[in-house]
């Protein structure tokens, strides 16, 4: 029978020493891994010959042609001396003047004839100085457009016995008579009143 004081423990088992930590070699293993790649794609990457640009292609385009300058006259040297080119002035416009249309006029009327335009009346009177003859006295009323007178104004007087003519006789104005106005003239138609059937007096154009 053996005897156990409290001063000592008894045991069977085998004291160790410290254990180790696995992460940390995992973390050392993968950082190494790490560094080995990084090394290993800076080799191939040194070893790899860079490739050729490729060529850009070039844009088409069709060649522009210049405007080709009109060479401007200018002073041209002769053996004489200079000789100035000849200064050409712009045109002078010419002013234009509006057309002028007239307004529409009536047609002139023709001109009436003497007949047509002058008014007379006649007497008749009985006398024998100088002679025997009937004196006829006329009135005359310018009604034309124009002076009546000598050079355009004539009056014949007829006496009429049985249906015949016996004596005519033709006279004309002394004086003017203005168109618009009236005017006198007397002219003696030879024989007696009373033996003629009829007396005539007419004007001529």
């Amino acid at each position: 029978m053996k005897e156990t004081t409290g001063s000592f423990r008894l045991s069977t088992a085998r004291r160790g020493g410290p254990k180790e930590n696995p992460t940390l070699i995992l973390a050392v293993v993968a950082v190494l891994a790490a560094i080995i790649l990084i090394v290993a794609l800076a080799v191939d990457r040194e070893e790899e010959p860079p490739a050729p640009p490729s060529p850009t292609p070039r844009p088409t385009t069709t060649p522009i042609q210049s405007p080709t300058r009109t060479p401007t006259p200018g002073f041209e040297r002769a053996e004489s001396g200079w000789v100035d080119a000849a200064v050409v002035l712009p045109s002078t416009p010419t002013p234009t003047i509006p057309v002028f249309e007239p307004l529409p006029t009536r047609a002139p009327r023709p001109t009436p004839r003497i007949s047509e335009c002058v008014a007379f009346r006649f007497s008749t009177l009985q006398v024998f100085t100088p002679s025997a003859q009937v004196k006829v006295d006329i009135r005359v009323d310018n009604r034309c457009p124009y002076d009546l007178g000598p050079s355009n104004l004539l009056f014949e007087i007829t006496g009429w016995r049985d249906g015949a003519r016996v004596q005519s006789v033709r006279g004309v104005p002394f004086e003017t008579i203005r168109r618009g106005r009236s005017g006198d003239l007397s002219i003696g138609l030879p024989g007696s009143e009373d033996w003629y059937d009829e007396i005539e007096v007419v004007v001529f154009d």
